[in-house]
């Protein structure tokens, strides 16, 4: 007896097998997309941490003030106070601003640069090791290492020349990273700042050249020994640098606060919140969906069961068999889920490894995750099954053999449909789904569960898209090719140099400006901005106010900062900005009123007209100045021509900053565009394995049409109007989920990826078009597939009775 349920369980296996295996993938997706989604943070976390005890990364960093220096090993030896063990290792280094020519024909990179001086650059470091991504370690005659985010940024090669103001040219022998700069972060916390910054790692000799400086060092990193608190290291290198150096004012910052560390491991939290959502949604869509399709392959077999129970067959034994059919998908779908949750998870760690170039990565897989998922998996298609076996076991044997429109549970419905114009080949689709009105639902519901998930996505794809296309809008609106001039120290507006600056040839209007960080403050929320000074009348660029007004006294905030802080226009905030002092800046703070809101969706710019600066003890002094290059001015020719020349830290276009930000967009857009296309693929395959079922359940209708001579083309015609209704409400009832959805995640969760930006929902016409496709077409196109089996169906056996 069991060897004959064994054979009867094959020969199902065998007669369902496109259906068993189209849903078990349906099912793996979502097993799959939850376990490997899910355990992205914790794989990044683990990588970030390994990395930095390999890279041997300091807990501490003393900077001495701008403009100050120290005699090299004053400060190592100052540390020679300190309790025995409390320090493992400790490294001077000179950090200068210049500027870097890297620019190849018909190519211009000319951007600011740091070169990081260290005592040995080759290797054998105690502290910050520098790990060599691409080419090899520093020697004689290529004494230089670049940074690998800058170079991947511009397409550097591997090995070559460039050139450092006050340096002139020099070889590189490879692309590297530390653990500082493993990433590059620009003002307000967003990354891709190497596309405006090249960090250069050069000998100490090299950068104390570029400094014009002699043995001298400005920064002091210090490993904490085993055991040791590092912040309370941190309090005893503040004292010891005091102490060596009293007078001169000194910075120092804990390496867990560090830009690049904390931003590793924010991200990978962030991130993690809108991972979680999008494994969530296509679960819930994989598990609905197989549900749905699950329990019409059962219904199919009610006519089978019925026969079993006309023969005298025990209700509990003929429930075996589509309970073992559940069980098949199931298992099947944990079992591919696997692979298709460690695939999809390399895919996403992929692109992570290409824009986080960290020495070690972690081999972690979320095995809880995916035995949990798995458990999901195999239960849902079993329990899919209860449903039609219990209605189909909970009838007299005669009804449940009774097929067709004798059994339809709306006969009002299909009567109404009777009289609908035409033919009555026309109507006979929407009889069909008048008839079985839980079945229509379901499968309605089936697909609309995947659309939510198609559009959820999209939306949040266009939503990053907005935000890059919103602050391009609003930096390059006017002047898109002006430069920002950095000056190596605030100079008065009245200052020839500014004079002479404006004179260079080339240059078609020049402004002095203002460019510092600061802190803004109101009922206990803060967060850095940069504070930048405008002229109304500017004939080069100035900032629109999409609230209130550039006139007055005050500042204009970013509308997102405004959110942010709880204020509106004629509110007053607290900013903590540098205030002139003498001929240098020093800290202070002020209480400002907001006159207006700019639309920028970055939310640091914080602007300030002249008047504004007067206020704040910023008047009269200029550390930037903005130029417009005349239109004789060839591409990167004014650039060229400011390189290197005394009194200029650097020279950026105004597009940097676009690109920034769209660098660090891109990283994070390019994961969700891969959910996005296993979502567009978890809808085909809905599409498809509905339309399989649809043929088994109707296959006697169909073969009843041929058996009185209808060609093939009219049982297509039926099918594919079925799917197209289907389709069409699926669509609508995905489009509106999904619309909720993705506004949720918009608003919430990516608003805490990106705490500086200002989300919002922004559908682009061709992600309407994709879902439409994928809803609608792909659905109505999905019978197509199932012609061949029409046309070779054999008409007397399906008909064949065994009443």
């Amino acid at each position: 007896m069991r060897g004959l349920w064994l054979r009867w369980y094959w020969r199902d296996l065998r007669s369902h097998w496109t259906q068993v295996l189209t849903t078990a993938l349906i099912l793996a997706v979502g097993i799959g997309a939850f376990a490997g989604l899910g355990g992205m943070r914790q794989w990044r976390e683990d990588s970030t941490t390994a990395s930095l005890s390999a890279l041997r990364a300091h807990d501490v960093r003393l900077d001495l003030a701008d403009g100050s220096y120290a005699p090299r090993g004053a400060l190592a030896s100052a540390l020679g106070g300190l309790p025995r063990g409390t320090v493992a290792a400790a490294e001077e280094r000179l950090v200068v601003g210049s500027q870097i020519d890297a620019s190849r024909a018909g190519d211009p990179v000319l951007v600011p640069a740091r070169v990081i001086g260290i005592p040995s650059p080759a290797g054998g470091r105690t502290v910050d090791a520098l790990s060599i991504r691409e080419g090899g370690a520093p020697r004689p005659d290529r004494p230089v290492v670049l940074d690998w985010n800058f170079a991947r940024h511009y397409g550097l090669p591997v090995t070559g020349t460039v050139r450092l103001a006050g340096v002139g040219a020099v070889r590189y022998s490879g692309l590297g990273v530390t653990p500082q700069y493993v990433v590059i972060v620009g003002s307000g916390d967003i990354t891709g700042g190497e596309s405006a910054l090249a960090v250069v790692y050069a000998p100490l000799a090299l950068a104390q050249r570029a400094a014009g400086r002699g043995d001298e060092v400005n920064e002091l990193v210090v490993r904490a020994g085993p055991g040791s608190d590092p912040r309370t290291l941190a309090t005893e290198v503040r004292r010891a640098g005091r102490t060596a150096l009293p007078g001169v004012a000194t910075t120092v910052t804990l390496g867990a606060d560090e830009g690049a560390t904390r931003i590793q491991y924010r991200d990978a939290r962030n991130d993690q919140k809108t991972y979680w959502a999008f494994a969530f949604i296509l679960l819930a869509g994989a598990t609905l969906a197989a549900f749905n399709l699950v329990s019409r392959v059962v219904e199919a077999q009610r006519r089978e069961i019925g026969i079993g129970m006309a023969l005298g067959a025990e209700p509990g034994l003929l429930a075996r068999r589509p309970l073992v059919l559940g069980l098949q998908i199931g298992t099947l779908g944990a079992a591919l889920g696997v692979p298709v949750g460690l695939a999809l998870s390399e895919l996403i760690r992929g692109l992570v490894r290409d824009f986080l170039p960290l020495p070690v990565y972690a081999s972690s897989v979320p095995v809880g995750l995916y035995v949990g998922a798995a458990i999901l998996g195999v239960a849902i298609p079993v329990l899919a099954s209860v449903w039609p076996i219990h209605r189909a076991v909970g009838v007299d044997p005669v009804e449940a053999i009774r097929t067709g429109h004798r059994s339809a549970g709306s006969a009002g419905a299909v009567g109404r449909l009777r009289r609908l114009p035409g033919r009555p080949i026309a109507a006979l689709p929407l009889r069909n789904l008048a008839r079985t009105p839980r079945r229509t639902l379901m499968t309605v519901v089936g697909l609309g569960a995947t659309i939510t998930a198609v559009v959820a996505v999209l939306g949040m794809v266009d939503a990053i898209d907005d935000i890059a296309a919103r602050q391009e809008t609003d930096l390059l609106r006017s002047s898109p090719e002006r430069l920002e001039v950095a000056l190596s120290a605030p100079v008065p507006t009245t200052d020839r140099r500014l004079q002479a600056l404006a004179a260079t040839p080339g240059v078609a209007a020049a402004e002095p400006g203002l460019a510092v960080e600061g802190r803004v403050r109101h009922a206990g929320v803060s967060f850095p901005v940069a504070l930048l000074s405008y002229d109304a009348d500017s004939s080069i660029w100035a900032p629109v106010a999409s609230d209130g007004s550039r006139s007055g006294t005050g500042v204009l905030l970013a509308e997102k900062a405004a959110r942010d802080l709880g204020v509106g226009v004629g509110d007053t905030v607290q900013l903590e900005h540098p205030r002139r002092d003498g001929g240098r800046l020093a800290d202070g703070r002020s209480t400002v009123r907001v006159i207006g809101l700019h639309p920028n969706p970055v939310r640091v710019a914080v602007y300030a007209n002249g008047a504004t600066r007067e206020g704040l003890g910023l008047g009269g002094v200029a550390p930037r100045v903005t130029l417009r290059p005349g239109s004789q001015a060839a591409d990167g020719a004014l650039q060229r021509a400011l390189f290197g020349r005394p009194g200029i830290a650097s020279v950026a276009p105004a597009v940097a900053e676009v690109e920034a930000l769209r660098t660090t967009i891109d990283a994070f857009g390019a994961a969700i565009r891969i959910v996005v296309f296993i979502t567009l693929g978890l809808a085909t395959l809905v599409a498809f394995t509905s339309t399989s079922i649809s043929l088994e359940e109707r296959r006697r209708e169909y073969a009843t049409m041929f058996a009185f001579g209808l060609p093939a083309r009219y049982g297509l015609r039926v099918s594919m109007t079925e799917s197209l209704v289907i389709g069409v409400l699926g669509t609508l009832v995905g489009l509106a989920l999904g619309t909720a959805v993705a506004n949720w995640i918009v608003t919430s969760l990516l608003a805490d990826t990106f705490p500086d930006l200002s989300t919002r929902l922004a559908f682009q016409a061709s992600s309407l078009a994709i879902t439409l496709a994928v809803g609608v077409l792909a659905v109505t196109a999905a019978p197509l597939a199932t012609l061949r089996r029409m046309r070779r169906m054999d008409v007397p056996s399906t008909l064949r009775t065994m009443e």
